[in-house]
C-alpha cells in the first residue's frame, strides 16, 4: 500500500495532520496484536515547497519538520489537505507550486482528502469544478463567492466527487479516517479506535459521505430510500413500504439495499434514529421519554436497549459523558 501523505504549510491547523496521524498509527498496532500481522500503511509529512525540508511553523506556533517535499514525496495512496487558520488566499498566494503539486496527483490517481478552508486550496486549482464539495460552515458563502462552478453541500459534512473527498470539519474527518481503518483493518479495529479517541464520535452511516452519481453508490433506487428515511427518521419504518416506495418486491430490495450500504433496510433505520438520539442527549435538555417521542418510539424502555445495544452506554450514561467533556473547563 502507498503512504498517506500529509501536507504541511504555514498556517495549517496541527490537528488536521495529528489526529488522524495518530488514529491510524493506533489503528496499525491494535491490528498487529488483534490480527497478528504487521499492515504497511506509513503517514509521510510533506512540506508545500518544491526544495528543502525546513522546519515549518503551523498556526498554532508549533514547528514540524516534514520528511520530503514536493519533488521528493514518494506516490500517494491518500493525500491529506489539513484545514488553513485564517484567509486561504494567503495560503494559496504563498504555495503555487502545491497548486500544480495537487493538480499532478490528482491526474496520476492519488486520492486527495481537504478539510475545512484546505478545500480552497483545491477549488483554486479547478480540482473541484462542477463537482460537489464543502467547506467549514464559517466560510460557506465566501467559498460560493470565489468558486461559483463548485457544487457546495452545505448539508453535508462530508462529500465525495471521484477521488476527491471534502471534509467540513476535523470532527468529520475523524469521521472519514474511522471508515478508511474499517476499510482497511475491520470492523473490530474501527471500533476500539472510535471508543479510544472519542465515544461520541458514532458513524452512523457504512459510508460516512454525500457522494455524487455512482462513484460510491451505483444503486439511484436504492439511494432515494435512504435519503427519504433521512428526512423521516422518526417515522415507524416497515420493511413492505419502503419496499413500495422503491416499486421492488421485499425480497429484491431488501438484497439491493444490503448490497448497496452494507446493512439491512431496517438495520440502517435503527442507526438513524441512534445517531439523532446521540445528537439529541449531546445538545438538549430533552428528556429520554421526549427524546423516545421524537424518534416514534413508543416505549422508552425499548428505546433504551436499542441504544444501549448500539453504543454500550445507556443514554443516561452516554448524555452524562459527552457533557463531561463538553463542559469540563479544567
Amino acid at each position: 500500500m502507498h503512504p498517506s501523505l500529509f501536507i504541511c504549510y504555514s498556517r495549517a491547523l496541527l490537528t488536521g495532520l495529528s489526529l488522524p496521524m495518530e488514529m491510524i498509527s493506533s489503528a496499525r498496532s491494535i491490528a498487529q496484536i488483534k490480527q497478528g500481522h504487521r499492515v504497511k500503511w506509513d503517514c509521510l509529512v510533506v512540506s508545500s515547497s518544491l526544495q528543502g525540508n525546513k522546519a515549518i511553523q503551523l498556526a498554532n506556533g508549533i514547528k514540524i519538520l516534514p520528511d520530503f517535499n514536493l519533488k521528493t514525496a514518494p506516490k500517494a495512496h491518500t493525500i491529506f489537505v489539513p484545514p488553513i487558520w485564517g484567509k486561504p488566499g494567503v495560503v494559496i498566494a504563498k504555495n503555487p507550486q502545491l497548486i500544480d503539486w495537487l493538480i499532478e496527483q490528482h491526474q496520476i490517481g492519488s486520492q486527495i482528502v481537504a478539510t475545512g478552508t484546505g478545500v480552497c486550496l483545491l477549488a483554486h486549482a479547478g480540482l473541484l469544478d462542477n463537482k460537489i464539495a464543502t467547506t467549514h460552515w464559517y466560510y460557506f458563502d465566501e467559498f460560493e463567492k470565489r468558486y461559483p462552478e463548485v457544487n457546495l453541500q452545505r448539508q453535508h459534512f462530508i462529500t465525495q466527487d471521484g477521488s476527491i473527498t471534502c471534509t467540513g470539519s476535523i470532527n468529520a474527518l475523524v469521521d472519514l479516517t474511522l471508515y478508511f481503518i474499517e476499510n482497511q483493518f475491520g470492523k473490530e479495529v474501527s471500533q476500539i479506535i472510535e471508543q479510544h479517541y472519542s465515544h461520541e464520535i458514532n458513524r452512523t452511516y457504512d459510508k460516512p459521505w454525500f457522494a455524487k452519481g455512482a462513484s460510491r453508490h451505483p444503486d439511484e433506487g436504492i439511494v432515494e430510500v435512504q435519503q427519504w428515511m433521512q428526512l423521516h427518521y422518526s417515522q415507524s419504518f416497515d420493511l413492505k413500504s419502503l419496499s413500495e416506495m422503491a416499486n421492488m418486491s421485499t425480497r429484491n430490495f431488501s438484497r439491493r439495499f444490503k448490497s448497496a450500504v452494507g446493512k439491512s433496510p431496517l438495520a440502517y433505520g435503527v442507526d438513524l434514529k441512534i445517531k439523532t438520539a446521540q445528537d439529541l442527549l449531546k445538545e438538549t435538555n430533552l428528556n429520554h421519554q421526549d427524546i423516545a417521542d421524537h424518534l416514534g418510539y413508543k416505549d422508552n424502555a425499548f428505546f433504551a436497549r436499542q441504544f444501549k445495544q448500539k453504543t454500550k452506554l445507556t443514554p443516561g450514561e452516554y448524555r452524562e459523558m459527552v457533557r463531561g467533556k463538553l463542559f469540563d473547563i479544567s
